[in-house]
């Protein structure tokens, strides 16, 4: 076995060697006291990774499954030639891994492991369709990832892997219903340690995003209350607030602003930074295509704020939608449960006060969730749709269709609508988070990622969460006296969508090259033709309902990404230039 180690920025080291043992990787522990008790160190100091290879060496494998943290590490045996692997239940910190020639590589980046530009065909068109991802894909072909919450162990040369945590091993908890005002105490409890773990020892250490939602400002707020209590030895050194000015309801400044003013924060505002290319900096290189591939002028000016006022960590709100938004297909588990009248005593009440048609609710929420499973596929599939430049060959290759986000939803057990589609949430998010120009820079870390906080929503009641007019009520509850009421009481929030739909024209001479011959065409993912009609389209349609303007910049993020590694993206700017790039052909590419 060999390993491959690429270091994170400003980390402590990545290598940490005992006697016969060594251990590599990323590792921030979350439930230290326990792994220095199973290790046998207490108060002796040592670094997390320290921990982890102690721990495992004294007990082998038994106590991972009980690791709290952001961690992908591999702890290796050399007497014994025995590995032990890990990543964390959220895949925050990244594994990778080949088998070439009888040996086993293993890398945090995937580049580190590919021998060459071939993509996996898959897992574009996995990406594309914006489907349930197959677990342990990578953008490059032939390279492995190591699944979420998932322990892999080698020994006589055979890896052999297990998931030790899933969102589908939880299950509803009633009793919360008649325990409102304890479930949300649980929840403030819960945020409150998970913010005062991810907090930095130095006062200038740890910024946060804060974009005026409900998640951000809570982390925000909680990380300062716990600073004014004397829970923590430092609160925030800063937040930092995109402003997006175009579109109705883009700037979220009232309710940013409404929390900096109740904790006196310092707030850096970066006001309409540029999409996709701004000429000060170079297209960020990052191991695997991301959604936010777009916005990397604004995170680089992120990266620039936090570093030069002495900052390394950036808390986050991502994730808060997934644990605590819920859905409304508890009005189907109710129909299933015999609760037929205040199943349709509560569709009218919200038909009503949303001015929402009780039919369109009714047949969406409580009908479509039981009908049989094939013809629900088919009616979803033809709602949600797939986009249509997505090569019909290669979808039907991989199932796309059946797979996708929107009809995946509805697939859960009968009875346990609600709480499965809440599930399916949770296990997406490891597709989700990024691996961008963040990542690479600064040490990111998301509080709503806290795993006993995760466990926690995954047990809460509908009637906990999905309210009408008071989604995430639970949240809200356990914000009472932290967050200022402007923000704990809004309805909805802001979008971008107006500007993507913008910038496909005002921004047509960098974005018009990337449907030109594209990459993606070229690997048999995507019908060329039918994309140029769509960005076409896209461009005249800024304002529709439809999604196709926010489809067709995900196709040019992921083409984008592609034209970078290849060296001929961005054109027409003062930056990088196409011509006298090399060129790499499709047979070397795909899988």
């Amino acid at each position: 076995m060999a390993l491959v180690g690429t270091p994170d920025i400003e980390q402590v080291p990545l290598v940490v060697s005992h006697g016969d043992w060594t251990a590599i990787g990323t590792v921030r522990i979350d439930n230290r006291a326990e792994l220095e008790r199973w290790a046998s160190r207490e108060g002796t100091g040592l670094t997390d990774l320290e921990l982890v290879l102690h721990t495992v060496a004294r007990h082998g494998p038994t106590y991972v499954p009980q690791f709290l943290g952001d961690f992908a590490f591999v702890v290796w045996n050399d007497a014994t030639r025995i590995a032990v692997a890990a990543c964390d239940a959220f895949a925050v910190k990244k594994l990778y891994y080949v088998e070439r020639n009888g040996l086993f590589y293993l890398a945090s980046r995937a580049e580190a492991l590919a021998l060459d530009e071939r993509y996996d065909v898959q897992y574009l068109a996995e990406r594309l369709a914006a489907c349930i991802p197959t677990p342990g894909l990578s953008i490059y072909a032939g390279v492995k990832s190591l699944p979420s919450g998932t322990l892999a162990e080698l020994q006589r040369g055979k890896l052999t892997t297990r998931r030790y945590w899933s969102p589908y091993e939880f299950d509803i908890e009633p009793t919360w219903t008649k325990s409102q005002p304890e479930a949300a105490e649980t929840c403030r409890a819960l945020l409150a340690e998970s913010v005062r773990l991810r907090l930095g020892e130095g006062k200038l250490e740890t910024w946060a995003q804060l974009s005026g939602g409900m998640d951000s400002s809570s982390v925000v707020s909680v990380a300062q209350w716990l600073a004014t209590r004397g829970a923590v030895p430092n609160g925030l050194a800063g937040t930092i607030t995109f402003v997006d000015s175009f579109g109705t309801g883009a700037d979220e400044r009232e309710y940013s602003d409404a929390v900096v003013r109740r904790w006196g924060l310092r707030n850096e505002t970066v006001i309409d930074p540029p999409l996709w290319h701004d000429d000060q900096y170079e297209p960020p290189n990052t191991d695997e295509p991301t959604a936010d591939i777009m916005f990397h002028p604004r995170d680089y000016r992120l990266c620039d704020i936090v570093r030069g006022a002495g900052g390394r960590i950036v808390l986050t709100g991502g994730a808060g939608d997934s644990l605590f938004t819920g859905n409304m297909f508890f009005f189907a588990d109710w129909l299933r449960h015999g609760q037929v009248r205040p199943a349709l005593r509560e569709m009218a009440h919200r038909a009503a006060v949303g001015r929402a048609s009780f039919w369109e609710l009714a047949y969406r929420n409580a009908l479509l969730p039981l009908l049989p499973r094939a013809l629900q596929q088919r009616l979803v599939r033809d709602q949600a749709g797939m986009p249509p430049w997505v090569l019909g060959r290669t979808a039907r290759r991989y199932g796309l269709a059946a797979r996708a986000s929107a009809p995946s939803s509805y697939a859960g057990r009968v009875g346990h609508k609600y709480h499965d589609a809440v599930a399916i949430g949770i296990s997406e998010l490891a597709a989700g988070i990024p691996v961008g120009l963040l990542e690479d820079t600064l040490d990111v870390r998301h509080p709503y990622l806290y795993r006993p906080l995760v466990e926690f929503a995954l047990r809460l009641p509908p009637e906990l969460c999905a309210r009408a007019y008071a989604r995430k009520w639970v949240l809200r509850e356990a914000m009472r006296g932290i967050l200022p009421d402007t923000v704990r009481t809004r309805v909805g929030k802001g979008a971008v969508f107006g500007r993507l739909a913008w910038s496909l024209a005002a921004q047509r001479t960098i974005l018009a090259p990337l449907v030109q011959e594209p990459i993606l065409a070229e690997l048999g993912v995507v019908d060329a033709a039918k994309l140029r009609a769509s960005f076409e389209a896209a461009q005249h349609a800024p304002d529709s309902r439809e999604r196709l303007h926010a489809d067709v910049q995900h196709t040019l993020g992921i083409e984008a990404w592609l034209r970078m590694r290849s060296g001929r993206w961005p054109c027409g700017t003062t930056s990088r230039k196409c011509q006298g790039s090399k060129s790499i052909t499709p047979r070397q590419r795909a899988l």
